[in-house]
């Protein structure tokens, strides 16, 4: 999976980073998710804040780095279904109840 590559290789080169990635595992989960998904129907960030612009709905270039920032804070669902359907993506959103590390857990489901 390449977005696992590229976790991969940032926990090689940088190993105070990966420590710091821990730390932020939903963010960085959600900003890796938010760059495939970007990457994946060939855009650039500067696609989506145009796209995002012409949808009404514009982000700001801050707003859309920290969407891709694996340590930036958590952004607001509405910043996550904004640039979603930038990417002409929808957001999916699911609870896990009771699994087994016993913090819950929150899916979000670009498609």
């Amino acid at each position: 999976m390449p977005d696992q590559d590229v976790l991969a290789r940032m926990r090689a080169a940088h190993p105070a980073g990966a420590a710091l990635l821990d730390r932020h595992r939903t963010k960085a989960d959600l900003a890796l998710a938010l760059r495939s998904l970007r990457k994946s129907k060939g855009m650039t960030a500067a696609d989506v804040r145009r796209a995002s612009a012409d949808l009404g709905r514009p982000l700001t270039p801050g707003m859309a780095s920290g969407l891709e920032s694996p340590i930036a804070a958590l952004p607001d669902l509405n910043q996550i279904v904004r640039y979603a359907a930038a990417c002409g993506a929808q957001v999916e959103l699911s609870f896990v109840i009771g699994n087994t590390d016993g913090d819950g857990a929150c899916r979000v489901i670009l498609s």
